[in-house]
């Protein structure tokens, strides 16, 4: 690498990139079905990850609001199951959880700690404020970063030019041609630094097929490989 610097600033993703998303929802699954009587089996979680991808689906469709989904798909979850439950209920316990989890993927603080200091960090996540910001306090990696951009607080997600806007709007001196965004998510991701002007580096651990349409300028299986990049 030159001496010259490509970029300034590195916006990170975080569920599937920094912390595992996909293991917190299970863990946190796993109580609220046991809290409700039933046996966690791997064929319920999968069930309630297709009901709540649907409902998210249906979301970004503008078909329902998120507040009415996140209490929506409990009740149809357990609806399946024969069980009528609150869904408001439901969904307070299942958050509670989730606000708790902070399980970090395999070199996400060292690399953060690497970054940190070369380039200025931002945070770029879809999801629930409350939940995101005490997630990422409860691992450490908010000590990391300049600061977060959290979808709900932008009233816009990911990919959404809006979104981004929002985002640049609150980084000093933003200039995206100077900007590299880092995530796991194809179409959130790297999708979004192509709408927004950024280089991007998927982050593939399991290393899919890349998709047409979608520049891919960087790709990694392992976050340490971001050292040898930058």
């Amino acid at each position: 690498m030159s001496d010259k610097k490509k970029y300034d600033v590195i916006l990170l993703d975080v569920d599937g990139t920094l912390l595992n998303f996909d293991q917190a929802e299970a863990d946190g699954m796993r109580v609220v079905l046991r809290e409700h009587g039933f046996e966690p089996t791997e064929e319920l979680l999968e069930m309630y990850h297709q009901v709540n991808g649907a409902a998210w689906a249906a979301f970004e469709r503008g078909e329902v609001t998120k507040e009415k989904l996140v209490c929506q798909r409990f009740e149809t979850f357990f609806g399946k199951l024969g069980r009528q439950v609150d869904g408001a209920q439901v969904e307070s316990m299942y958050r509670g959880l989730l606000d708790k989890s902070a399980i970090l993927i395999d070199g996400a603080l060292e690399v953060c700690g690497y970054l940190r200091d070369r380039y200025r960090l931002y945070i770029v996540t879809n999801g629930t404020s409350t939940t995101q910001y005490k997630r990422l306090a409860a691992s450490g990696l908010d000590l990391y970063v300049n600061d977060i951009f959290v979808s709900e607080d932008a009233g816009s997600q990911k990919p959404q030019r809006e979104y981004f806007a929002y985002c640049f709007s609150r980084i000093p001196d933003a200039d995206p041609s100077r900007m590299l965004l880092v995530g796991d998510s194809l179409h959130s991701d790297i999708l979004g630094g192509n709408v927004a002007g950024t280089d991007t580096c998927w982050y593939n651990p399991g290393g899919r097929p890349r998709e047409d349409g979608i520049r891919v300028d960087y790709e990694i299986r392992d976050l340490r490989e971001l050292k040898t990049i930058l």
